[in-house]
């Protein structure tokens, strides 16, 4: 980064122009008919890597095992180092390589996760969970592994990319590392999110002084639900959705021009690490032809379309874990009475090995203790450790073994019917609903994830009194652990105890529209609301963020033919439009009414002992077009004021009804001095914070926010995060300031891999992006180029069909086999 000149701005939007020129946008449609490569006589793999413009990779095989030979080495090429860094974290390793107080990409820290990880990941646990899976599964897995070692082998450490070039944490992969990663995907929504409070849970001291400091359940209930950050709070969690947050809309018969399904799915993932998204197209004739994105290490497609249907992902709002209070035996901290009895914990010491100062490696132990329900955990400050109570994290997720077979399931389906029949036969989707729609225009939506079978009743008798309301605050499930009765209930029909059954978990299917974005199941058509579910799988009747309420508004305002375009019905075109839009509603709805209270009379305001005259504030908002375009102005102003206001200052001058949930709550009190007041408080510290950051808040966004690329590459969208419920951007990026250039925010997360997928008489017809492009690799020609695209909104039609792949103008073929 240190490298970026602000030259290189204008560098880069010049270089959309000479990218258009070559980017192969005839993808044609329908599917593939090529015969895959066989294995030579001593050989195990053969596949085909047909590579087209942006550097997608086309895998073609004959079988699962090639199939994945082709992915891991196709993969490999592009994006080694992140794979081979994520096999370090979790085998639990980090420290050994990088030392005990720093973090990975994710800012979470190396001990703690390398103790998580060998607490989760121990060979038993690996391996029963390889046991289960099938032959399939087992053979993609194998391949692959060969594929990456095969690139590996053949590159050399001491050639590989910069990041991991000669390192000695570099080895060839195992399945077991594998089975590792897919377990550390899978509760990426639960129990990682603990990793800190598992580590800070040792027993309490014993003595009379020490038990008499200990707070009650009461305390620390209270404590608990007036907690503004860490796992159990509410914004941890909203955090944690928008982290990995995402839109997606699926268009029926009566929605499109066509009469044809349309999708859009658009994830908004990190831009760095193991969940970004990779873009390829998978083929075994006669079984499987999909394209579309992959997180990475993946073998399958997690989103994207084949020649009948298309789908993806938004991060759901059911809860996958839950707590349990623990009654403690007064004799002993270490045992628990359940039904009566007093039983001991468990105790596993785990041995991480921990880079020293001076370069040496020396083993560092830590115990950790569990109950029936599993490990238990401490928050410090809120839910502890005491003589009389402790508290037990158990993870559904960690208990789910399909992760793997739910999408290879999902991508052999030949029609939504099979598609459907796969997400609630294998009920492995660990935290996402699924938003889908085929060529006829039949339109799906699922909530259907590896949820916590507790139902309405099991949540009144069994949550303690003082923990009721973490529910309603933060979604937050602490259920008696002392009985067998709060045990999750166990239905016979699900693939592992504990979890609801696919019937009980919300599905809708419709021909006009259904959307999510990251909102529960409530509203994902707002005619035909889902209620009446158990609130740990939905809750209904409450405020919307911003990103649902302006996706549900573009829709309906498209199909009412009021959002000033001709017609009244949906082309891929106008899909896009509405994808990319780069409106942010609140600022829509709730900033002229701001302006006229804080903005009017002597702007001269002071605060927290500072004087800003807001002169300049009000003009650039006044002048502001409400969106997060390369060439608005304001952006970063209205996000640092209205992350500050939040509905606790003054509330809505309409407040929420759950009889217009889309449209409520809107508009600031007028008249009040106290609300005058506020609003230029928080207009006047966003000044003073934007100053003090060197973040120019009167220059066009383009020159602001920007791609850490070989070259800055400006970023439209915005942040999702301010307020109480976000900017209501939909194209939501997140950003940053760095040291290393002075005045910009560089992107970290959001938008990621986008597609919009409909049909014509030949087939699919798909245009995307991966905004990051497909190789991490800064020496890549695929580097940036995806990127620059998007920076212009210059859609990428895919290449599906043989014709379009082979008639690509960069296409390129290799065959490896091993």
């Amino acid at each position: 980064m240190n490298r970026f000149e602000r030259a290189g701005l204008w560098a880069a939007l010049a270089l959309t122009l000479v990218l258009s020129a070559c980017s192969g946008d005839d993808g044609g449609n329908g599917g593939g008919n090529a015969t895959p490569p066989q294995p030579g006589p001593n050989a195990t793999y053969a596949a085909d890597i047909r590579r087209t413009s942006f550097g997608i990779p086309h895998i073609l095989a004959r079988d699962e095992a090639s199939l994945g030979f082709g992915i891991g080495y196709a993969y490999a090429q592009d994006n080694f180092c992140i794979l081979a860094d994520e096999i370090v974290t979790v085998n639990g390793e980090r420290s050994k390589y990088f030392g005990p107080t720093a973090s990975n990409i994710y800012q979470r820290n190396n001990l703690r996760m390398d103790f998580y990880f060998k607490l989760i990941n121990d060979d038993a646990q690996v391996d029963a969970h390889w046991s289960r899976q099938s032959p399939e599964v087992q053979a993609l897995y194998t391949g692959y592994v060969a594929g990456y070692n095969k690139f590996l082998r053949v590159t050399g450490v001491a050639n590989l990319p910069g990041d991991c070039k000669g390192q000695p944490w570099v080895r060839p992969i195992t399945t077991r590392d594998m089975t590792r990663l897919a377990r550390r995907l899978s509760v990426e929504a639960s129990g990682i999110n603990f990793l800190d409070a598992l580590f800070a849970a040792q027993p309490p001291a014993t003595t009379v002084a020490a038990r008499a400091r200990r707070p009650s359940l009461t305390k620390m209930a209270r404590a608990t639900l007036a907690a503004q950050d860490g796992p159990l709070s509410k914004a941890y969690w909203d955090q944690v959705r928008e982290r990995i947050g995402s839109n997606a809309v699926a268009l029926g018969s009566e929605a499109t021009d066509s009469g044809r399904g349309m999708l859009l799915g658009n994830p908004h993932f990190p831009w760095f690490g193991i969940l970004r998204f990779y873009q390829m197209h998978l083929t075994i004739p006669g079984r499987m032809n999909v394209m579309g994105g992959a997180l990475n290490g993946f073998p399958g497609i997690n989103i994207g379309f084949n020649d009948n249907f298309a789908w993806s992902h938004t991060v759901n709002t059911s809860v996958h874990y839950t707590l349990y209070v623990l009654t403690l035996d007064p004799t002993d901290p270490t045992r628990y009475i359940y039904d009566g009895q007093s039983v001991p914990m468990t105790r596993k010491t785990l041995t991480v090995d921990v880079k020293q100062a001076d370069g040496s490696v020396v083993p560092q132990t830590r115990t950790y203790y569990s109950s029936s329900h599993g490990p238990i955990l401490v928050v410090p400050g809120q839910l502890t450790w005491t003589a009389a109570n402790a508290f037990a994290l158990r993870d559904a997720n960690l208990e789910n073994w399909r992760l793997a077979e739910q999408w290879y399931r999902m991508n052999r389906a030949a029609n939504l019917d099979e598609f459907k029949s796969a997400i609630k036969g294998v009920l492995g989707i660990p935290w996402v609903n699924t938003v889908a729609v085929d060529r006829q225009g039949n339109g799906y939506y699922a909530s259907i994830t590896v949820t916590p079978n507790v139902p309405a009743a099991m949540e009144a008798a069994c949550v303690p009194a003082p923990f009721k309301p973490l529910i309603a605050a933060s979604n937050m499930y602490v259920l008696a652990g002392s009985t067998a009765a709060c045990e999750w209930a166990v239905d016979p029909s699900t693939p592992q105890p504990g979890i609801f059954a696919a019937g009980s978990l919300p599905e809708l299917t419709r021909r006009d529209f259904l959307a999510n974005s990251n909102d529960s199941a409530w509203l994902a058509n707002p005619a035909a609301p889902l209620t009446g579910f158990p609130n740990i799988v939905s809750k209904d009747s409450y405020p919307q963020n911003g990103r649902t309420r302006i996706g549900i508004l573009q829709v309906q305002a498209r199909l009412a033919g009021t959002d000033g375009r001709p017609g009244n019905k949906f082309t891929l075109p106008l899909l896009q439009e509405t994808a990319l839009s780069d409106r942010m509603y609140f600022a829509e709805i709730m900033l002229p009414d701001a302006l006229v209270a804080m903005c009017s009379g002597n702007l001269s305001h002071t605060v927290d002992g500072q004087t800003v005259d807001l002169t300049r504030a009000c003009n650039v908002l006044t002048q502001w077009d409400r969106k997060a375009e390369l060439t608005s102005v304001g952006v970063p102003l209205f996000e640092a004021w209205w992350s500050q206001i939040g509905k606790s200052a003054f509330g809505y001058a309409v407040p929420f009804s759950a009889s217009d949930p889309v449209n409520t709550p809107r508009g600031i009190p007028q008249g009040s001095a106290a609300v005058t007041s506020a609003l230029r408080d928080a207009l006047a510290r966003s000044v003073l914070q934007l100053n003090a950051a060197g973040i120019a808040f009167d220059k066009p966004w383009g020159s602001v926010q920007l791609a850490a690329k070989n070259i800055p590459i400006p970023i439209h969208g915005g942040s999702h995060r301010a307020g109480d419920w976000g900017t209501g951007i939909y194209n939501a990026i997140i950003s940053a300031p760095v040291p290393q250039l002075p005045g910009a925010r560089i992107v970290n997360y959001g938008t990621s891999y986008i597609q919009t997928v409909t049909w014509d008489d030949g087939g699919p017809v798909a245009d995307a992006f991966l905004t990051y492009s497909n190789s991490s690799n800064p020496a890549s020609l695929n580097y940036a180029d995806q990127t620059l695209r998007f920076s212009s909104k210059q859609w990428i039609r895919q290449a599906f069909s043989e014709g379009a792949i082979s008639g690509d103008p960069a296409y390129t073929v290799i065959t490896v086999t091993e």
